[in-house]
């Protein structure tokens, strides 16, 4: 009878992901998810813009002047529901890698994915309208952009620290091991 699992057409996605030995080349791969999850929940705490009315961190009104106060306010809803999954996924990605819980490290991942997909999409949009739309502010669309790059960098880069932990994990907690 064949095996499912051993299968090697069958694996996820996350588990053909490239990994590394050590994290920014210094610190292991549990301390580095540590600090992944510490820097993820600064900056969704940090640059959460408010989910309320009121204008936050990220003032979108010299951008999106001339339309409804419905854009602004469905962008900044939507930039704080994104932040506020990051702090909680960066809570479960905390838990996961001191606690040797393979799927909390996982489903930080794809939160980290849904996070980036979501900034990057909105930054994009407001780099359009500032480049196109607004000509008076080139500067910010050309900083929309650097950020564009800086988070999927950042993304890409922290998905293969904690997918290589999370194999690690597994790898150790299966009974298939021969020494």
């Amino acid at each position: 009878m064949l095996n499912f699992c051993k299968n090697p057409y069958n694996m996820k996605f996350m588990d053909r992901l490239p990994t590394v030995i050590s994290c920014c080349f210094c610190c292991f791969l549990r301390a580095g998810c540590v600090l992944i999850a510490v820097f993820s929940f600064m900056i969704g705490v940090i640059f959460a813009p408010n989910v309320n009315q009121t204008p936050g961190f990220w003032d979108l009104n010299s951008v999106l002047a001339n339309y409804s106060g419905w854009t602004e306010m469905v962008a900044q809803i939507t930039l704080g529901i994104a932040s506020i999954l990051l702090c909680v996924a960066s809570g479960l990605l905390l838990v996961g890698s001191c606690c040797n819980i393979p799927v909390l490290i996982e489903i930080y991942q794809w939160c980290a994915i849904l996070y980036s997909a979501t900034v990057v999409l909105m930054f994009m949009i407001l780099a359009v309208f500032c480049f196109f739309v607004h000509t008076n502010c080139i500067v910010a669309g050309g900083v929309l952009c650097g950020l564009i790059v800086v988070i999927s960098l950042l993304t890409a880069y922290f998905i293969i620290v904690t997918n290589s932990l999370r194999m690690s994990l597994k790898f150790l907690s299966s009974n298939d091991i021969v020494v």
